[in-house]
């Protein structure tokens, strides 16, 4: 099974300046629009709303998010209450639960809590929340400001007024 494509900017593998540029042209163009992705969705609950906005601004800057990432941005959310819930549960109830016979049993929230841990970590993948995704998209932010300064690239992109 092939590995999921990542945003060239994200990437670490050594493209060549074309390649990269071809990708990137290619990107913008599948980008969409990013309208409705900064206002969360009305279904939320006031806390997944408060989360949704936490998350969705501090990407914001990365200029990385559209409208499609709506729902993998709903699923982090869920993820993430569904955690701190069953974080409750451990914390009142403990890692393991007795039976009635007097032997012990693993708390059903712990492995709920697993289940959504790994969603959380998958989304975090793939919309760029880890911290070497951020550091990339550092050095993205950097390289953009570098070249609406660079004067040839002005030149190539039309924009004569620097």
């Amino acid at each position: 099974m092939e590995r999921a494509s990542k945003p060239v900017d994200l990437q670490a593998s050594h493209l060549t300046k074309e390649e990269i540029q071809q990708r990137k042209q290619a990107e913008q163009k599948l980008k969409g629009n990013d309208d409705l992705v900064y206002k969360p969705p009305r279904h939320l609950s006031k806390d997944e709303k408060k989360l949704y906005k936490f998350l969705v601004q501090e990407l914001q800057a990365s200029g990385i998010l559209n409208n499609l990432d709506i729902t993998i941005l709903e699923t982090t959310v869920d993820a993430i209450v569904r955690m701190q819930e069953c974080k409750k549960i451990l914390d009142e109830h403990g890692l393991v639960t007795p039976k009635s016979d007097g032997t012990f049993v693993r708390n059903p929230a712990s492995t709920i809590y697993k289940d959504y841990n790994a969603i959380f970590n998958k989304c975090c993948m793939e919309i760029g929340f880890s911290p070497s995704a951020r550091a990339k998209l550092s050095v993205m932010n950097v390289k953009k400001e570098q070249d609406k300064q660079d004067p040839l690239l002005q030149i190539l992109s039309g924009d004569s007024n620097g």
